[in-house]
Formats: structure tokens, sequence, C-alpha cells
């Protein structure tokens, strides 16, 4: 099972991975719209109850909490489940509401956002979540690490795919869900990296005098 230390360090690489998309999906709320969200809420939400997220200066987005990014590896783990299963065309599906909702998003009909678990409920949960995935692997065809890198890269593409879906720019969604990839596999302490955008090959001029 991953340590406590390990899915902490995992949720603030993906709370910082996932920033990026959560500043286009889901836009900033001005304070005084904010009040009536719950303080727990505000703390997942990163959001102080006076001025800016610092307690002062101009509003702005606040950053992803640690708590935020572990509830979104855990979406992430739920197409890594979902893959292993043959279902992650589901998960897919899915992706447009779950993934804005888990980052903040007002739920249907403009409500204040759905109420989280708090941070040690989702830090177990996460390494619970963890635990669950190499038990399944355990139990499916031998093919070390290599095999489970191969399930993060098709989930990392599915990932990516939803986010353009969402109308992320590309550079946005390859960099997120690279770096959501890489937080995942460090819980399994793989030492992936997100992978380089592909380069079109440069174009040869030929003179021909």
């Amino acid at each position: 099972m991953p340590t406590d230390y390990a899915c902490q360090a995992a949720a603030e690489r993906a709370a910082r991975g996932i920033t990026p998309v959560r500043d286009i999906l889901v836009p900033f709320r001005p304070q005084q719209q904010q009040e009536d969200v719950p303080v727990v809420l505000r703390s997942y939400l990163g959001v102080q109850s006076n001025g800016g997220p610092n307690g002062g200066g101009p509003a702005a987005h606040p950053p992803v909490s640690t708590n935020m990014g572990a509830a979104v590896l855990l979406v992430f783990l739920d197409g890594l489940r979902s893959e292993m299963s043959g279902v992650l065309s589901e998960w897919y599906a899915d992706l447009a509401v779950r993934l804005p909702q888990t980052l903040g998003a007002p739920a249907a009909g403009g409500q204040a956002p759905a109420r989280q678990p708090g941070g040690w409920q989702t830090m177990a949960d996460l390494q619970n979540s963890a635990q669950e995935v190499l038990t399944d692997l355990s139990g499916r065809a031998r093919g070390g690490p290599g095999a489970l890198n191969v399930r993060l890269a098709l989930v990392e593409d599915t990932l990516s795919g939803a986010l353009r879906r969402m109308n992320v720019p590309a550079d946005v969604a390859i960099g997120s869900a690279g770096e959501l990839v890489v937080s995942a596999g460090s819980l399994f302490g793989l030492q992936t990296r997100p992978a380089p955008p592909i380069q079109a090959p440069a174009q040869q001029s030929y003179d021909r005098r």
C-alpha cells in the first residue's frame, strides 16, 4: 500500500498539474458570490473568507488545494480501473461532468459545488484506491511495471482527449494529463515522466541550383 507520504506528494503534484485545467473549466467566482459556501468547502477550493486567496489584495483564482489534487487523482485511478475492466469509454464519457465538479464547478442549476470529504478522508480513499489497483493487477496476467506503464499511458491519452473535447487547449491538456500520470505512477513507485509532445519532422529544403 502506498505510504501516507507518497499519497501526500502525489496529491501535491496533481494539484499543481491540474491547476491550468481548473482555471479554464471553472471560472473564478467573485468573493461576494462565495459567502454562502461552507467553510469546509472553501478550504477544499482554496478560498479564504476575506479578499483574495491569502486574505488580502485583489481577488484571484486560488491555488488548487492538496485535497482537490487527491480528489482528481481518485478520478484518474478510476480511469485506470476502468481500463483494466474494459470500460474505459464509460469513464471517458463521464469526465465532462465529473472532472469540472471535482474541480469545484457549480452543480446543475448554478448551485454551490458539491460538498467534498475532508482532507484525511480523501487521502485515505486515495491510498485505498491505489491498493485496489495493485491488488487487481496482481490477479491479472503478469507483465511487471511495464504493463502498468502501458495502462497509465492509455488513460493519459484518454484524459488528454477528454480535456480537448472540453475546449482545453491541446498544450494544456497534454501537459496536465502528463503530470497526472506521473503523480499516479508515483503511488506505485514508478519513475515515469510525461512524454514530450511529438514534433513534426522539419521539412527539408532542396537547392535545385
